[in-house]
């Protein structure tokens, strides 16, 4: 990718030159959500789901979502102009209330769209095999808010930055009964005497790649769950593994420094994820 471009509103430009306006909403209050997911040979994967959970978080809040968006074609544009067509890109669409003024949630004619294309690197081979350290963020989480990928980021910064900081790679984020919720920035799965599970949690975000897991499995004859979840149960689990958009399914290695048990499953998961995708 010699130049990157970028899709603002209905403009293709280059990076350089993308502009918003600094009363957008987006920039001031965080006003907006995004949905960030994973292309391969020109095509996004799991692209109607996204954009699904992605305007319900918009009408949810009031945002005017853009029915008439040609999301495709512009996805398409993107990929080409910036060389992705034949290799993994990671893509982000951002959507923002855009200029309008008002307290609350104004009502407004003309949201900001903003679409990313990127190269990305997925973890290397070993980190699927041997796993990754995670830790628990101590600060537990009762907003609302988790429930919708929304550009007020702060909280699961903080977590990641905390993991970071402990030198792991991923923060499991606690509910206000202690329970876990998810990770920073993926969900999670674990098993159980050979059944799947994934956390119950007011405050989680729908995973797209756990639903599309569960319906992969469900095609295998397998279940997937939504328990209540403690530090404790993961530590008694056979495996645990975060899941998003871009990596898939990557077990966990560490759980606060105790080593938890890495299962062959990985492999399995990781197809039933993308066999899903077609």
């Amino acid at each position: 990718m010699t130049q990157e471009f970028i899709f603002v509103n209905d403009r293709l430009v280059p990076v350089g030159e993308a502009r918003v306006s600094v009363n957008d909403r987006g920039l001031l209050y965080g006003d907006g959500f995004f949905e960030t997911m994973r292309a391969a040979a020109g095509r996004v994967l799991f692209l109607k789901e996204h954009l699904a959970r992605l305007q319900a978080s918009c009408q949810q809040f009031r945002i005017r979502w853009p029915s008439e968006f040609p999301w495709d074609t512009y996805l398409q544009n993107l990929l080409g102009r910036n060389g992705l067509k034949a290799s993994v890109a990671v893509v982000k669409i951002l959507v923002t209330r855009g200029t309008v003024a008002g307290l609350g949630l104004p009502a407004g004619d003309k949201p900001t769209i903003i679409i990313y294309a990127r190269p990305y690197d997925p973890p290397p081979a070993v980190e699927y095999q041997q796993g990754w350290p995670v830790v628990i963020f101590p600060e537990p989480r009762a907003s609302f808010l988790g429930r919708h990928k929304s550009l007020n980021y702060l909280f699961c910064l903080a977590a990641r930055q905390y993991a970071l900081d402990q030198k792991a790679r991923e923060a499991l984020i606690l509910e206000p009964d202690g329970n876990i919720s998810e990770g920073a920035a993926t969900g999670l799965i674990f098993t159980e005497a050979g059944n799947y599970f994934t956390p119950e949690a007011a405050s989680a975000l729908p995973s797209i790649t756990v639903a599309m897991l569960g319906r992969a499995l469900r095609r295998r004859g397998h279940s997937l769950l939504a328990v209540p979840t403690s530090a404790a149960r993961l530590t008694q689990s056979q495996g645990v593994w975060l899941a998003n958009s871009l990596m898939g399914l990557l077990p966990v290695a560490t759980l606060d420094r105790c080593n938890l048990p890495l299962s062959d499953l990985t492999e399995f998961l990781n197809q039933c994820l993308w066999s899903e995708a077609g």
